[in-house]
Parts: structure tokens; sequence; C-alpha cells
């Protein structure tokens, strides 16, 4: 069993609130406003378990010090099936640094991952970093090796380049995602990221939760003939910055399906215009391999410089030695 810090305990499903003030606080600038509602929208899938995020609060205040989330995710690796866990929003208060909370923190969490069975734990971090280095720390004191599985890059497009593209009205072959739509988009779900070597099964239970308009997301459907053809799935982010703040948009499920480049040049414009009403700034897309790109390069979508480094581990031993660098994936990126 792991060792709480000394003056602190750990606390399963922390009220999301004070994680979200945790977060906000301790951050640097420019960062995502992790609110209760984005927060939510993570961690209360169907499917999710939120006693996997945990944090450390001290004894004697009751403050919440530090903090940390695994998502649990069916994931298929080279064919082959995993129940594994993404691991997010770790977070020291700034208060408590030099505490030695960032080690027990990471530990617990690997700790309960392997008391619950789970085969595969998976976890980004930007590379250069420190996070990258703590993670090796943290798995060494379990004898596990962590694998780097590829580096990535995000692409994205100002609103004013956008708007070069958008002189014209909507289709209407592009809509808001209705719970009716569930049967509908299963096709293209199970389909998603068929070609590469790691990708996320999104379950039936989960569809409506992921998919259905709430605070933070917004999907559209392509339909055509009666047939959805094609699944747009966005978040809508709010950047907290030093003396400011502003809203960007995050293509999180692309599902082009069988759409032809002008198709997905309609549906991604379509989308584009009905987020104008959110007001955003950027709007930005992981380039990972499952989608092709070509739609968003018609509006002016460039790669931009910050890298992140995907890393995996194992928490079986038979998985021991399984895991090698991939060339593309589909997984949520936070």
């Amino acid at each position: 069993m792991v060792n709480v810090a000394n003056g602190f305990r750990f606390v399963e499903n922390p009220p999301f609130d004070q994680v979200s003030e945790l977060i906000c606080r301790t951050w640097a600038r420019p960062c995502w406003n992790y609110d209760e509602g984005l927060l939510a929208l993570h961690i209360l899938r169907p499917t999710g378990d939120p006693t996997l995020a945990i944090a450390q609060r001290e004894e004697s205040t009751g403050r919440l010090a530090s903090y940390q989330a695994y998502m649990p995710f069916d994931l298929a690796y080279r064919g082959k099936p995993y129940r594994s866990v993404f691991a997010s929003f770790l977070t020291v208060s700034s208060a408590f640094q030099g505490k030695g909370l960032a080690g027990p923190q990471q530990a617990r969490l690997v700790e309960k991952a392997m008391e619950k069975g789970y085969d595969l734990y998976v976890t980004m971090c930007e590379v250069g970093a420190a996070s990258n280095r703590s993670v090796e720390k943290t798995f060494a004191q379990f004898g596990i090796e962590v694998t780097q599985l590829r580096t990535l890059h995000y692409r994205a497009s100002t609103i004013s380049l956008v708007d070069r593209e958008l002189a014209r009205p909507r289709s209407p072959r592009t809509r808001r995602y209705r719970r009716e739509d569930c049967e509908l988009v299963l096709p293209l779900v199970r389909a998603a990221g068929q070609q590469t070597q790691l990708r996320k099964l999104i379950p039936p239970k989960d569809v409506d939760f992921l998919f259905l308009e709430r605070p933070h997301a917004v999907s559209f459907v392509y339909e055509v003939g009666g047939k959805v053809r094609g699944l747009l799935n966005v978040l809508v982010l709010e950047i907290l910055e030093d003396a400011d703040t502003k809203t960007n948009v995050y293509f999180e499920n692309v599902l082009f399906g069988d759409l032809d480049v002008h198709e997905q040049e309609e549906f991604l414009g379509d989308a584009l215009i009905a987020l104008h009403e959110v007001g955003f700034s950027m709007a930005f897309v992981p380039d990972i391999g499952y989608a092709a790109l070509d739609a968003f390069s018609k509006y002016h979508f460039r790669t931009m410089p910050r890298t992140l480094n995907l890393l995996a581990a194992p928490l079986k031993p038979i998985h021991a030695g399984s895991l090698a660098p991939i060339d593309s994936f589909y997984l949520d990126v936070y």
C-alpha cells in the first residue's frame, strides 16, 4: 500500500468545484478552464469510474493539495483488447510544493489501477516537461518500463482565416446530433480508427453522453437520405490567460466515414459556421493519424509548435515488453 505524504490523506472523487479551483489556481497560463462541467464530461461517462479520481488533503485544514484522475477506456492495441486507464489532470498546489506529494499521488493511482485489474496505462506529457520524468520515476517504483509510443502535434486555425472560406449558407445535410441518432452513428463509431495501431472503443451506452449537447460539448451529423454518414464532436473550451479569457473550439472526434473530400469540406464548414455562435478565437484538432485532415487544410489549419509525448506502461506482468512505438492512434488528447 502506497503511503500518503506526512500530514495528508488520500480522498476519492473529491468535489469538482474544489478540483476546478485547485487546477485553475495552480496551472500556468494560458490553460483550459477546467470548470465543473468540463471535468464531469471527462470523468462521469457511464463507463467511467470516479473512484479513480484521487486527491490528497491536508489533515489540519482539509485543503485540497493534489489531484489526478484515471479515465477507464477499452482500447485495441495492435488488434488486441486492453482494459486501460488514461491519466490526466495531475496537479500539486503551489502552496504545497516540496511536501513530497507528487510521488504518492501518482503511485496510489497506479496501485489502484492494478488492484482493479487494468491492463494498460496511457498518458500524454508535453515534450520536455518534467512530467515525462515523473511518470518514469513513478513506474520505476513498480519495476515497470514506460514506453514512448508517439510524439504528436495539434493543427489550428484562427476565426479570421476560417472566415475566408465560409461565404456560403450551411448545407441542409448538416445538423446537431439528437438522442435518436445513437443507433444511426454506431457504425461510424465502431469503424473509427480501425486502421490505427491503438484506438479507443466507445461502448454504445457512452454514445449519448459523449455526443449530446451539454456544457462544453456539441456534435454535428452529416445526413444524406436518412443515413448518418459523418459525425463531428467539438469541445468548447474557455482559455484562461494572464489578463483575459477567450474561447477556443477543439475537434475531439472526427468521423468522416465514407465521405469524399468535398463532402468532408462541406460538413466541416457547416460545423464551423454553426460554431460562430460561441465566438471562438481559434479552432484545434489533434494530428494523430486516425482521420484524414485534408478538409481541415481548406480552412487553413496548420501545424502548431507545441508537441506532446504519448506514453504507455503495462499494468500486468503478462504485458511486459509488449509495447512499441506506433504510427497513428484514435484516443482523446487532454
